[in-house]
């Protein structure tokens, strides 16, 4: 039996699909599992034992050079086509919806097809009062698939761990607990204004060890933020980490302060306590689920779901309304592993 599932945009949507991908699998075991993906995924899938096949797709590549190399563009994906086309599917899912993504599952030869969404001669589902994860789980409920457990599946390996160890080593010799916050995602309707952090790290540097993360183009906004205060003590390891070195390290965290971004789902999925602050999008269909997380959210916006917004409604959001927020749910968090006898 083959089965092609179709992920393909950012690393948080991908990541929000993997128990998925381990139900089909439980319920097929037998079964060749193919995901088509976008290439920078492939680091989250690496340790995966529930997807046998990967076909790769660089979508951001295609969106840069769609104009001033669309030659080379139509070719990358036509490529693609001859991969999702060289195998007869029994099942197929689309469980992005995008037209980009459904593009390829009406190329794809299956059996039956199921779509996340209301597409032409497809099956499909799509119901935005439901969490993405149930959404997806009423997709794969279609096809007669069972969804008992859709938690995420996401691990470093051996290689990472080292490295990891290494660096906090050089960092942390004393040991002290940790607190990532990882200040920026690919919307900048969705970022806090980095300053902020500022008031953050002086609440809680006494405590923690606080360790700021992001892509190395990143690096020197991070590095001037950290200048601009006094007395600020934190580490900026912005560029320092691969992908799957930054999930060993959220692994290791007491908390994740971020956005709404890969590692607000990455911390989900590695049940580390996350506090999500949440603007443009919205938290009922994206937030991380469980009793460990909490949201931050700006009063009165409108949820546009907007990349680039003029209204900047996070600019609102204080320091003063973060940080009690914050020590309550540590505080909460302190709480449950009392009662739990951690």
């Amino acid at each position: 039996m083959n089965i092609l599932v179709i992920k393909q945009t950012s690393l948080g949507d991908v990541l929000n699909a993997t128990g998925h991908l381990r139900a089909l699998k439980q319920q097929y075991p037998n079964a060749i599992l193919t995901l088509l993906t976008d290439v920078h995924s492939e680091p989250i899938l690496r340790y995966n034992t529930w997807v046998d096949e990967l076909i790769l797709i660089d979508r951001y590549a295609i969106k840069r050079n769609w104009w001033r190399h669309p030659v080379w563009a139509v070719r990358e994906i036509l490529r693609v086509r001859q991969e999702v086309r060289r195998c007869e599917y029994d099942l197929a899912f689309d469980l992005q919806g995008l037209a980009k993504s459904v593009l390829f599952l009406y190329w794809a030869h299956a059996g039956k097809k199921f779509v996340k969404g209301n597409w032409w001669g497809i099956r499909g589902l799509r119901d935005k009062n439901l969490h993405a994860l149930v959404e997806m789980e009423e997709v794969l409920a279609l096809a007669g698939v069972r969804t008992e457990n859709t938690e995420m599946v996401l691990s470093a390996g051996e290689d990472e761990r080292l490295s990891v160890d290494q660096k906090l080593n050089e960092i942390n010799a004393d040991s002290r607990p940790l607190m990532v916050i990882s200040a920026f995602s690919r919307w900048e309707s969705k970022d806090w204004p980095i300053v902020n952090y500022q008031s953050v790290i002086r609440s809680f540097q006494d405590k923690y060890l606080i360790l700021m993360t992001g892509t190395s183009d990143r690096r020197q906004e991070i590095d001037r933020m950290l200048e601009g205060g006094q007395d600020i003590g934190a580490v900026n390891l912005a560029g320092s980490l691969s992908l799957l070195e930054f999930v060993e390290l959220i692994d290791r965290a007491e908390l994740v302060l971020t956005g709404d971004s890969f590692p607000m789902h990455a911390s989900a999925a590695l049940k580390t306590p996350v506090a999500a602050i949440f603007g443009p999008t919205d938290e009922n269909r994206v937030g991380p689920l469980g009793t460990h997380n909490c949201i931050i959210r700006v009063r009165n916006c409108k949820v546009c779901h907007r990349r680039q917004c003029s209204h900047r409604c996070l600019d609102r959001l204080t320091p003063d309304q973060v940080i009690p927020a914050l020590r309550n749910h540590l505080k909460s968090l302190a709480a449950l592993d009392s009662a739990s006898g951690g």
